[in-house]
């Protein structure tokens, strides 16, 4: 049996101070925060930030952005979070902003759409590979097609292409869509992401539950190997 690397936890949609302290309890690595009106998890930066002060020091913040403009970008490189994840377009101009390191989230359903995905990080088709850890693109976040929906993308299709095609080595890997306490642990196994992240798969009927939080760190810390 191959030993495997323990991933790090993101938890996202932090939207109380009662969840950010279950994070410091359980020494998640990262919080996110999103700004999205259509998500029922958005939140104003002065909501994230009054938020913060809950947060122990040693955990990074991620500022979950949908097609941000430039002004977006700079209200965030104004702000106290480390890290800044795109959803959908990134525009050039808004990478060129970003004095932050970014999280390129890719959306997908299928095998064809990680085929897809590849080819923008195909170095002899786009030459992007290296422009985009250039302008500050530090890990590729891989989630369902629907985010934020509960919903996981097809794991055995994207299982050969993701495992065996990652043309964004040097980058983190963050494995998000779907996952919840019962499932991380084969994501784990498929995938070896450097990062897991939940949302949904961690909530109850009044936002972030603590007991699922506590069974979904659990799950992640205890898988060692692959058969």
């Amino acid at each position: 049996m191959e030993k495997i690397k323990t991933p790090k936890i993101k938890i996202c949609g932090i939207t109380k101070e009662s969840e950010a302290e279950y994070l410091n309890e359980f020494f998640v690595d990262y919080a996110g925060f999103v700004f999205y009106e259509k998500s029922k998890r958005n939140v104003s930066l002065k909501k994230a930030e009054k938020i913060f002060g809950y947060l122990d020091q040693y955990i990074k913040k991620v500022a979950v952005t949908v097609s941000p403009d430039i002004e977006m970008i700079e209200m965030l490189n104004d702000s106290d979070f480390d890290i800044i994840q795109i959803h959908k377009e990134v525009a050039p101009k808004v990478l060129e902003k970003a004095k932050k390191p970014v999280w390129r989230a890719v959306n997908i359903s299928g095998a064809s759409d990680i085929q897809s995905m590849t080819a923008v990080f195909d170095e002899k088709s786009r030459g992007q590979d290296k422009d985009d850890r250039e302008k500050g693109i530090t890990g590729i976040l891989i989630d369902a097609a629907d985010f934020g929906s509960g919903k996981s993308f097809d794991w055995i299709g994207a299982k050969e292409t993701l495992n065996l095609d990652r043309r964004w080595r040097g980058m983190d890997f963050i494995l998000a869509g779907g996952l919840n306490p019962g499932n991380v642990a084969e994501g784990i196994r498929i995938f070896e992401p450097d990062i897991v992240d939940v949302s949904s798969g961690v909530e109850g009927e009044a936002g972030k539950d603590r007991e699922k939080i506590k069974q979904f760190v659990y799950k992640v810390q205890r898988v060692d190997y692959r058969d």
